[in-house]
């Protein structure tokens, strides 16, 4: 067989082997032909060598007891883990994030909506997976230690820990706010994202006190948040038992991720019409999409 001819039995068995990765192993070699590079003047050898592992750089495959390698190519052969790794991906183009199938995975394994999680991680993060904030939250979903804590996360450092932790975290809210319905409901549980709970269950003791609904966003709870702020409220321990808050902050941090969740409703599956569990038309959720 010419030189020609090796090379290209060589280069074919070399393109089937990555088809066939999981099939790679280290064993000992007992023959191994040699592809010189491209415009090498060393000839075509067969030579009994030493097992490939010995090589470093070098990928070879094993094909009916022989070792192909190739001079000035290499090849990163992946690891078992990697190749046996579970593959989740949302139906649609991934435009969002790298993390996509990581926040469509633990929002799913919580019954929460994905796209509701990732509007609350552009809010809080960008997207950015090592974001740390002056009160000591990080990561994507910026999970403080007291909240990765109450739902029994050790580490939450990783994207993967970071959005899984988060998850539960907000599942555990919308429990905690369950008397709330519908975008009352979401409003209510992102401000105690946002906050914690119990600024949230002092907001809605004020509301009892002056007539409002507790259980309301518009025109109720988002008019009472303010106050929390405000000294003659938050300085008496009578009426607000958690101290003062940004009320004013919380309020407009819920409304844009209410409105950024509309827009991914719209975007990725939400289609005119319908009615989903934000509470929302998708006609609403189309006309706040030009907020972005």
């Amino acid at each position: 067989m010419s030189p020609s001819s090796w090379r290209r039995e060589g280069l074919r068995l070399l393109l089937l082997g990555s088809t066939l990765a999981a099939a790679l192993i280290p064993v000992t070699v007992h023959r191994r032909i040699h592809i010189p590079a491209v415009g090498s003047p060393s000839a075509v050898r067969e030579s009994v060598q030493v097992p490939p592992q010995a090589e470093a750089g070098r990928w070879s495959l094993r094909a009916g007891g022989w070792y192909i390698s190739v001079d000035g190519a290499e090849v990163e052969v992946p690891s078992l883990a990697q190749q046996t790794r579970p593959r989740v991906r949302i139906r649609g183009p991934q435009l969002l994030s790298p993390y996509d199938h990581l926040i469509f995975h633990h929002a799913r394994a919580q019954g929460l909506d994905w796209r509701l999680v990732a509007a609350l991680i552009y809010e809080e993060s960008h997207f950015v997976p090592d974001a740390v904030s002056d009160k000591g939250a990080y990561g994507l979903m910026q999970v403080r230690p007291i909240a990765a804590a109450a739902v029994g996360s050790e580490h939450f450092k990783a994207p993967a820990d970071n959005i899984r932790t988060g998850a539960r975290y907000l599942k555990q809210l919308s429990e905690t706010f369950s008397e709330a319905h519908g975008r009352d409901h979401l409003a209510l549980v992102l401000a105690a994202y946002n906050m914690g709970p119990g600024h949230v269950r002092d907001a809605q003791q004020l509301a009892r006190r002056f007539g409002y609904d507790p259980n309301a966003w518009h025109e109720s709870m988002e008019l009472l948040f303010p106050l929390l702020e405000q000294l003659p409220y938050c300085a008496r321990p009578e009426l607000l038992s958690n101290g003062c808050a940004q009320g004013e902050a919380t309020v407009a941090y819920v409304n844009r991720v209410l409105r950024r969740y509309d827009t991914y409703r719209v975007r990725f599956g939400l289609t005119r019409g319908e009615v989903d569990e934000g509470g929302a038309s998708a006609d609403a959720a189309h006309a706040a999409s030009a907020d972005g």
